[in-house]
Parts: structure tokens; sequence; C-alpha cells
């Protein structure tokens, strides 16, 4: 059976793959919305004190002796505000406890969301490797229009391929942010160990680069410069992604926690700096 064609882009609502998910964020807008729907309201405590503050005010100003049923008065406010209040609590303590179980059930859920993701990548190179096939690697325009209709019909295809494929990779980090530490997180980012397999370890080379040296399995510069953000995506990059064997999509926090606790060992320059601002947590998803 082919392969589907790869047409669109990754779906920016990732979490309606994960009924759990829908399910509370569809209850959190309901309970945000008749919350902010409620008028102000002091609580019984307050005006309870606003009418008894108000006699003693109109005593002291006016010479107005305390109401006989002053206690009535302030009890009857005290009731009267009871139930807004206890409303507007209710709805508050609900909102922030979906809040607080958001994090669980998208990290529940995410490995859900991520193979859909890496379905999708695998869609993308699968099609990239069969346009190499057919009409070569063609790395640019010019290289595409000399080949033939064919071949610039096909280089179209891969810059189209290329905006869903950085699409798949900003969807991917945007599940990851949702149960992931952002600082461990950017320093497997900043080497591309989320969108490549094996990526060693670096240490800088005598120019002062974290990025450049002869370490085995090493990216090549240009990928390299894509993934540290030095250097825009291009199909180049699509390119060495379909065609090295080596591109992937983690859909296991384990295999990212692998990666973190790997990443560890960097060593330092001589001037003892760290290059790439690593912290000491090997645990990069929150439980």
């Amino acid at each position: 059976m082919p392969r589907r064609k790869t047409t669109a882009s990754a779906s920016a609502s990732v979490w309606d793959a994960v009924p759990d998910v829908v399910q509370a964020e569809k209850l959190l807008t309901e309970t945000e919305e008749r919350l902010r729907a409620l008028p102000d309201a002091p609580s019984p405590e307050q005006a309870r004190q606003a009418v008894i503050d108000a006699a003693v005010d109109a005593m002291r100003t006016d010479g107005a002796p305390i109401p006989a049923d002053i206690g009535e008065r302030a009890s009857a406010a005290h009731t009267a505000a009871l139930a807004p209040y206890a409303e507007r609590l209710a709805l508050h303590t609900a909102v922030n406890a979906l809040r607080r179980r958001m994090p669980f059930l998208k990290s529940r859920g995410s490995r859900v969301v991520l193979e859909a993701l890496a379905a999708q990548l695998d869609d993308v190179l699968s099609e990239v490797r069969a346009i190499v096939e057919r009409s070569g690697r063609l790395e640019d325009g010019d290289t595409a229009e000399e080949a033939g209709d064919e071949a610039l019909t096909d280089y179209r295809r891969l810059k189209a391929l290329l905006r869903v494929e950085a699409d798949i990779r900003k969807t991917q980090r945007s599940v990851y942010a949702e149960i992931g530490d952002p600082g461990v997180l950017a320093d497997l980012y900043s080497r591309g160990h989320e969108q490549f397999r094996d990526v060693p370890t670096m240490r800088p080379d005598e120019g002062g680069s974290p990025f450049r040296g002869t370490v085995a399995n090493a990216l090549p510069d240009h990928v390299q410069e894509v993934v540290s953000g030095r250097r825009r995506r291009d199909v180049r990059f699509l390119l060495y992604a379909a065609e090295s064997g080596r591109a992937w999509l983690p859909i296991d926090v384990e295999e990212l926690t692998e990666v973190s606790r790997e990443a560890e060992d960097v060593g330092t320059p001589d001037d003892g700096a760290n290059p790439l601002g690593l912290r000491e947590s090997t645990n990069i998803f929150r439980g």
C-alpha cells in the first residue's frame, strides 16, 4: 500500500486526541466564564462589618444612636452574603483545581499526541526520500531548474514539506513545554537531542564554539547551526533529516530523560566555564 501523501501541517489543537484533556479544558473554560460573570460581592464578614461601621459612623458624625436592631441587621447582611460568596469561592476553588490537574492530564496523554506527531514526521521524511530517489538532491532552486520541470515541481514540494516539518517540531516542543523543565529542555534543544538520535556531548573547539568539533556522530555544521538557532531551516536541512536515518521524535519521556543523563558529562574548557549552561538536574519532566 502506498504511503499517504503529507499535505497538511500538524494540528494546532494537539490535545484533541486526549479525551481527558479535552473534557478538563472544557470544564475549565466553562467554570472560568461562570466566575467572570459573577458580580463583585463582599464576604459575609465584610458585609456584617459594613453594617456595624455604618451605624458607628452615623453615631459619631450625626449623633444618631446605635439602632436597637443592629444585631439583626448585621446578622441579616452576613446571611445574605453567604450564598454569593460561597458560589464565588466554589468556582474559584474549582478553577484552581482544574489548572493544577491539567499538567498531570497532559503528561499522561502526551504519548498519544507525540505518537501522532511522530507518524506525521515519518510521512514527511518518507516523501522526501521518494523525491530524492526520483529527482536527486534538490538543495536549491537553481539545481531544480537545471533538472527540468518535474524536478522543479519536486523542489516546490520539498519547500512545502519543510514548512510541515518545522510545524511538527514546533508542536512537539509545545507538548514538551507542558510537561518538562524549561531549562533542561533548552539545553537539549541547543544540541538537537529532540530531533536527532545519537547526538554526542560536544566540547568547545579551539575557537571557543560549543557546537563544532571532530566528535564521532557529530551533526554536520549546517545542521547544528539550525538546531542551535543560528540558521534558518532550509531544504538542505530537510534532506539531511530524511537521508541520515537519525531523525526522530521521542514519544516516551524516559527516552529524553536518558538523553538528559547522557548530556551531563559535558566536560569544561580550561577556564572552567560551562559552554552550554547545563543544569545538574537529570529529570526533565515534572512528576
